[in-house]
């Protein structure tokens, strides 16, 4: 899969999420019912890179707008979103629209 074509997104239709802090809260949601033993905690890279992804992006497109949020080498973030992107289409929490 070409990354740099790829779209993500944030699956908003099945999480509620909440801002606490530096930290986000996502709250699965079953059949419009919140699912509380579910719950996900993000750091606030984790939370950025959802609000980033409110509207679809390109990985590229997610790097650099982190690279404007944080001092770190372009080659290190790229490895942390891959990870994170992994983990977060795994639950269904981001998605792939293309």
């Amino acid at each position: 899969m070409d990354k740099q074509r790829v779209l993500y997104r944030l699956n908003a239709e099945q999480f509620v999420t909440r801002q606490m802090g530096s930290e986000m809260v996502m709250v699965p949601l079953t059949d419009k019912v919140a699912d509380m033993t579910s719950v996900l905690t993000l750091n606030e890279v984790g939370a950025d890179i959802l609000k980033i992804l409110e509207s679809p992006k390109t990985f590229e497109e997610i790097t650099e707008n982190l690279l404007t949020l944080y001092d770190v080498d372009k080659a290190t973030l790229e490895v942390d979103i891959e990870d994170f992107l992994k983990t977060a289409i795994d639950k269904k929490v981001v998605e792939i629209i293309n």
